[in-house]
């Protein structure tokens, strides 16, 4: 397949349609050689209902529209219905930009999803590598919280005078101790307070909980970005991940974590082709 080196005569209707501000954000780099490959960084920070969302879709449509491969463009989002929605938009416009030809490029846009589901697409690809059974389960929040509390229980926390914090707690202070990077008596004091007088309990609890999904082969949600943040940390796999993509283009920027941030540096450190969208003010961190 060969993508449109440039969008048809006339077909920048679709531009009008949005801000000067939009427009400029959907038009950065690219009209550089290769659809914008070597674009620089953009960073686009906008309130609620500014059409943060819609401009992005813009862009993705707009990229291919340039001559950009939509097979080596990678859109994030944090939800798998925000997902298929950008999705939708992004076909939408392409058919008002290239008309018959857009169907067969939209469909070729096949990264797009939620960081989650890329990284389980990565870990699986590159299991052998970093020396991981590609067959490894993926446990939901309920099914990790239900390993918690077993765990919880075989050490007998559950069982204490004074009552220890439920499985859903433990799994929430787990979840953003892994996201945070922060060490877990700082992650109590600001965020569980009522819960600090157990750390030492917690830290065992945990070590226990890591333990027994190593021994059945499974990996939580977290693990899905914690694992592939550790893949990208090596240099060499980094680059090989990075080199997928020309484009990396991230909606509801504010709520990327430590460890989102982390990968989208280490797989694109000099910014290059890498888009992101967000609303500090919105910020859930």
């Amino acid at each position: 397949m060969n993508p449109e080196p440039s969008p048809a005569s006339g077909s920048d209707d679709y531009l009008s349609r949005l801000n000067d501000a939009q427009r400029q954000a959907v038009t950065h780099g690219t009209g550089v050689p290769a659809g914008g490959a070597d674009s620089y960084p953009l960073l686009v920070i906008a309130g609620a209902g500014s059409g943060k969302t819609n401009t992005l879709a813009h862009r993705v449509a707009h990229l291919i529209a340039s001559g950009a491969d939509p097979r080596r463009i990678l859109l994030l989002t944090f939800s798998r219905r925000a997902s298929v929605e950008m999705t939708r938009r992004v076909e939408r416009i392409c058919k008002t930009v290239l008309g018959d030809k857009a169907g067969s490029l939209a469909d070729a846009l096949a990264w797009a999803g939620t960081f989650h589901s890329i990284g389980a697409r990565m870990l699986r690809e590159y299991a052998q590598q970093i020396g991981m059974d590609p067959a490894f389960s993926i446990h939901d929040r309920e099914d990790s919280a239900d390993l918690m509390n077993l765990i919880r229980h075989d050490l007998g926390f559950s069982k204490t005078e004074k009552r220890f914090p439920g499985k859903g707690t433990c799994l929430a202070i787990y979840s953003r101790v892994v996201n945070s990077g922060a060490p877990l008596a700082d992650v109590l004091l600001k965020h569980y307070p009522w819960c600090a007088g157990w750390e030492v309990q917690l830290k065992q609890l945990f070590a226990g909980y890591v333990t027994a999904k190593q021994e059945q082969g499974v990996l939580d949600y977290d693990d899905l970005l914690l694992c592939w943040a550790q893949m990208v940390s090596d240099p060499v796999l980094a680059a090989d991940i990075g080199s997928k993509w020309d484009h990396v283009l991230v909606d509801e920027y504010q709520d990327t974590n430590r460890l989102q941030a982390d990968i989208l540096l280490c797989m694109k450190p000099d910014g290059r082709g890498l888009t992101v969208v967000g609303d500090d003010a919105q910020s859930i961190l």
